[in-house]
Order: C-alpha cells, then sequence, then structure tokens
C-alpha cells in the first residue's frame, strides 16, 4: 500500500497557499550543513535507514510509477550544539544506488547533503517548501512540537540519477532565522 504523507509542497516560485511567508533561508542553495556549522558543534543522529516505499508525493517528484517498488529511506536529525535543528528525510531509489552511487547503501552518520554539495556529479533541482504540523506523524516522537513548522526539498541529481533531500526546520532553528519579507 502507498502511503501518504498528507503534505502540501510549493514549488519556490509559487506564494499562494500560505498565509505566513517563508524563512528566506529555506531558499539558500548553499549547504544547510555549512549554515549549521556556523552555529556551533553539529552532529547527525541518523534514525532510520531501511528499505521503504516512498509517500506517493515522493514517487512523483521521482516520476516514478505509483507501485510497491522500495526505495532506501534515509532519515536523521541534525543538532547544533546538542539541540535539534533539523529533521531531514532522503529517499534513494534502487536503480540510483547502482554503479558509481552504490556506496550510498552503507552511509554512516554524515551529513548527506554536505556530500551532495562536495561532488562534481551532482546536480539540485528547485526547490519545493512545505508548511506542518510540529505534531505531524512524519517527525520522530522527541521531535514534535506544538508549533508550525517549515520543509524544503529538493531532487537531486547524482551521476544522472536521482534522490530526494527533505529538510524540515525544528523550532530551534527556526528560532535562529531572521525572515525576510520582502520579494
Amino acid at each position: 500500500m502507498t502511503v501518504s504523507s498528507n503534505l502540501v509542497w510549493r514549488s519556490e516560485h509559487e506564494h499562494i497557499g500560505f498565509t505566513k511567508r517563508p524563512p528566506r533561508a529555506l531558499f539558500d542553495r548553499g549547504s544547510l550543513t555549512q549554515i549549521l556549522r556556523g552555529l556551533g558543534h553539529l552532529s547527525v543522529n541518523k534514525r532510520l535507514q531501511d528499505w521503504r516505499v516512498p509517500y506517493l508525493d515522493e514517487q512523483l517528484l521521482l516520476q516514478a510509477k505509483v507501485s510497491r517498488d522500495f526505495a532506501l529511506t534515509r532519515e536523521v536529525s541534525l543538532h547544533v550544539n546538542g539541540e535539534p535543528f533539523v529533521f531531514a528525510r532522503s529517499i534513494l531509489p534502487n536503480l540510483t544506488l547502482q554503479g558509481p552511487n552504490r556506496f550510498l547503501r552503507q552511509w554512516d552518520s554524515r551529513p548527506l547533503g554536505e556530500f551532495l554539495f562536495s561532488h562534481r556529479q551532482c546536480q539540485r533541482s528547485l526547490f519545493q517548501y512545505t508548511r506542518m504540523a510540529g505534531s505531524h506523524v512524519m517527525l520522530p516522537r522527541d521531535l514534535r512540537s506544538t508549533e508550525t513548522l517549515w520543509g524544503r526539498r529538493s531532487l537531486f541529481y547524482l551521476h544522472q540519477q536521482p534522490l530526494i533531500v527533505a529538510e524540515f526546520y525544528l523550532p530551534a532553528f527556526l528560532d535562529c532565522l531572521v525572515t525576510d519579507l520582502q520579494t
């Protein structure tokens, strides 16, 4: 059975549907890992790395047919000075994990985004963003909150093979960001 994340994703150029404008840092084209490192000591807590059926919206982003095809699903939380700042979810289809990308099957606790940004054979698509309840079931229980969170995702192509990286900004990180209300 295909599960839905029940999130509404918007393109970075689409500013309808949300009453509050996203923080400018949501669309920073640079490495989120580098931003976090600039705020203090960065650590990664790998919460899940398993073969799962991607959510329907993830399958559509990957342009995969709706099926029972499994993909390597990786979920981590990124902590700055011991405090959780970001929850990240990566979807790596089996086809992407063949050939020169095979080593990603055994990826450890290092930030995946940091590797992708340093790789010459990697390209990134435009961002999509979402707002979600801090109590959303996608979040691990210990990261849930009463606040509304911002999330972003984009499709990366590593050696011309797709993978998704989604990042959800947790309250401690949102508190560090200054919202730019200008266009």
